[in-house]
């Protein structure tokens, strides 16, 4: 048997193959250097598991582990993810030491906040800052995605009584509050502000406003937990 010696062992680089699992591609399949939700298996009794692509407002991230594809695989293929990459020729227009953001787009990263929510799924670090050539260092599968947090509103005409608006999965099952933003004719109040499990607010009043109609302002928790 060979005998490797210490100095004989070098570090990781970009990319920790060693770390390297292998998983099945859910739905829509993956492409290379997506971000991916591990959250199944690819077969009864398998313990391989599967994996789809992450996004910040329309995939459940509920206690979901989030990973980097290596190379692109339609569904049912098979293909490796890492827990961490450093990639470089991207899009990484923030200033070096800038957060990397799960973007709203499935599978990508984004420099900028994602619209609407206010405690962001923070995924890497930029670390050279360019449009064209830029670098960021990703690392997905620590982060959690508790305590997200949307805001907004909602807006009755008149005669509306019940009004709904799309957070996203995420917000599924979250707590909600909401209330006027103005004193409405016909002395109505909110009755009533809850979120459905696949991330429909809805909003009741106690009755239908007048002429002019009225605004509700939301605040909406999500019931995530720790993903990691």
């Amino acid at each position: 048997m060979p005998l490797i010696r210490q100095e004989e062992i070098y570090p990781v680089a970009g990319t920790p193959w060693a770390q390297a699992v292998q998983m099945v591609a859910g739905t829509g399949g993956v492409a290379q250097y997506d971000i991916v939700l591990v959250n199944d298996i690819s077969s009864a009794g398998s313990v391989v598991p599967k994996a789809v692509k992450a996004d910040s407002d329309g995939t459940n991230l509920h206690a979901g582990i989030m990973m980097i594809a290596t190379g692109k695989a339609s569904a049912g293929e098979t293909f490796l993810a890492v827990p961490f990459i450093v990639l470089n020729n991207v899009n990484s227009a923030a200033a070096a030491g800038s957060p990397v953001y799960l973007s709203d787009t499935a599978g990508a990263f984004t420099v900028t906040e994602p619209t609407g929510l206010k405690i962001p799924i923070i995924v890497g670090t930029v670390l050279v800052n360019s449009a064209t050539v830029g670098a960021v260092m990703l690392k997905p599968g620590g982060v959690t995605t508790a305590g997200l947090k949307k805001v907004g509103k909602v807006t009755f005409a008149t005669g509306d009584t019940s009004k709904t608006a799309a957070l996203g999965a995420n917000f599924g099952n979250g707590t909600a509050f909401a209330t006027l933003a103005a004193n409405a004719t016909n002395n109505i109040s909110v009755r009533s502000a809850a979120v459905a499990a696949n991330g429909t607010l809805t909003v009741n009043l106690s009755g239908a406003p007048g002429s002019g109609g009225v605004d509700v302002n939301y605040v909406v928790y999500s019931d995530l937990i720790d993903a990691d």
